[in-house]
């Protein structure tokens, strides 16, 4: 996806036709994805970054939801293997978490946690959010695959997603850039090489703090549909009932996230 909008913004620095623009593009992620030996999250970006391409093209409204229930659909009519594949489950549970989770888990870090403290800059609050969404619905998936969850991935994701950008677009142009002159490519990696040792000190330095992450032995399958089907009244009544109070739904929400880690980890569930 950040490869797609740096590819068609670039094209519309140059004022390349619309319809061009998105045909370039879309030609270019997927030839991105097959050089990449088109990993399971790749091929679900791939295909949900088609849509976003191709829906102004054919006249139709960008709907996130809707692409990714689509995308979900035609990925595994292709290959129904995919749904026991741990990098598509999270990628694809990261993706609705952050659809269904962000603004709700926003109204709720707005109305209440930060009311007391000045407000900190939107794109700030808006990373917290989506880091927490995405935790939270990719937790039981981790709990199961690996027994372990960590606890400061929301703080680390303050670091690595800001940085993961820079360092894909720094690897692609030094890449590109080595083959037409290797001399070129040095001070792009050297200033890639730099961006993915913060990443990689701040990863180390997150990880050996005490309660980093919970272990969380014996996950079973059912389990991780318990964890979901308690999500879905929460979600299901943020959007149904319009109320002064709707930050609430978030907060129950929030809680029945870790009620459930913490009773998977103390092996009470």
């Amino acid at each position: 996806m950040i490869l797609a909008a740096v590819i068609y913004f670039a094209l519309r620095f140059f004022a390349i036709p619309a319809g061009l623009r998105a045909g370039v593009t879309m030609g270019l992620i997927w030839l991105y994805i097959l050089i990449a030996g088109a990993p399971p999250s790749a091929i679900r970006a791939g295909v949900v970054a088609t849509f976003v391409l191709a829906a102004p093209l054919l006249g139709r409204q960008v709907s996130a939801l809707h692409f990714m229930t689509t995308m979900l659909a035609l990925v595994l009519a292709y290959n129904p293997q995919l749904i026991y594949s741990t990098g598509f489950q999270l990628s694809v549970a990261a993706v609705f978490g952050i659809l269904l989770l962000t603004k709700p888990l926003k109204s709720l870090l707005e109305r209440t946690l930060l009311r007391p403290f000045a407000r900190p800059p939107e794109h700030v609050s808006n990373l917290i959010c989506v880091s927490v969404a995405a935790q939270i619905a990719t937790s039981p998936i981790v709990a199961a695959t690996f027994e372990q969850v960590s606890v400061v991935g929301v703080l680390t994701n303050l670091v690595a997603v800001p940085l993961s950008g820079p360092i894909l677009i720094l690897g692609l142009l030094g890449s590109l850039a080595g083959n037409i002159y290797p001399l070129l490519a040095y001070p792009l990696n050297a200033c890639n090489g730099f961006l993915v040792m913060i990443l990689i000190k701040t990863a180390q330095g997150a990880s050996s703090l005490p309660f980093a992450s919970v272990t969380t032995p014996g996950v079973t399958l059912l389990l991780v549909g318990l964890f979901y089907a308690g999500c879905l009244p929460p979600i299901v009544a943020e959007r149904a009932f319009c109320t002064e109070h709707k930050f609430l739904w978030p907060a129950l929400l929030l809680l029945w996230s870790v009620l459930w880690l913490v009773l998977v980890a103390a092996g009470r569930i």
